[in-house]
C-alpha cells in the first residue's frame, strides 16, 4: 500500500511563492503516527531565492506566542532542507495536507524555485479537511504549540488515522 505522509508548513505568505519558514511531516496510518521529520528554513535564504515575504502574514506571525515566533529566526538554507524533506519522503507517498491547495502549492513554488522536482505526485495529495467534515470524525485535542509545523502534522495525523479507523481500515498492509 502506498505510505501516508501528514504535510504541515509555516510560511510568510498565503499565495505560491512565498518564504516558507517550517516544514513538519509524519508517516501516519489507522494505527497511528510513525516517523516524524522538522526543518526550519532561513527566510533569508528564502528570499534569496525569489520567495517573497506578505507584510500582514508577518505581522499575524508578530503577534503570535513567543514559542510560535521563533520559528522565524535562523534555519536551514532553503535547498538544503527541501533537498533533506524530498530524501526523507517514501519514493510512493499519499500527501495529506489541510489543506493540499495551501501546502502542497507553496512547497511545489519552493521546489520550482531551488530547480528540484517535487517528490510526489499531484494525484496522491489528500486534504484533512474533507476528513475533519465527516460526521464521524473524532474530536481530537491538539498538544504541543499551535502554528508549529510538526506539531499541527501529528494533530492532523492523528485525527486522519482516528477516522479511517472509524470507517473500518484496520490496518495499512
Amino acid at each position: 500500500m502506498t505510505e501516508r505522509v501528514m504535510i504541515d508548513i509555516e510560511t510568510l505568505g498565503r499565495e505560491p511563492g512565498c518564504v516558507i519558514v517550517s516544514i513538519g511531516a509524519c508517516q501516519f496510518g489507522s494505527d497511528g503516527v510513525g516517523e516524524e521529520f522538522f526543518v526550519e528554513v532561513s527566510p533569508t535564504s528564502a528570499q534569496a531565492y525569489g520567495l517573497e515575504v506578505d507584510a500582514e502574514t508577518l505581522e499575524w506571525w508578530l503577534s503570535q506566542g513567543e514559542a510560535a515566533r521563533e520559528q522565524l529566526l535562523g534555519g536551514e538554507d532553503l535547498d538544503a532542507a527541501l533537498t533533506e524533506f524530498a530524501e526523507w519522503l517514501p519514493s510512493d507517498v499519499e500527501v495529506w495536507a489541510n489543506s493540499p491547495s495551501f501546502d502542497c502549492e507553496i512547497l511545489t513554488a519552493g521546489f520550482e524555485a531551488v530547480g528540484q522536482s517535487v517528490p510526489w505526485r499531484f494525484y496522491h495529495e489528500r486534504d484533512v479537511r474533507t476528513v475533519k467534515n465527516l460526521d464521524i470524525a473524532p474530536d481530537i485535542e491538539q498538544d504541543g504549540i499551535e502554528h508549529d509545523a510538526l506539531d499541527d502534522a501529528i494533530y492532523q495525523a492523528r485525527l486522519v488515522g482516528a477516522t479511517l479507523r472509524e470507517i473500518g481500515e484496520v490496518g495499512d498492509e
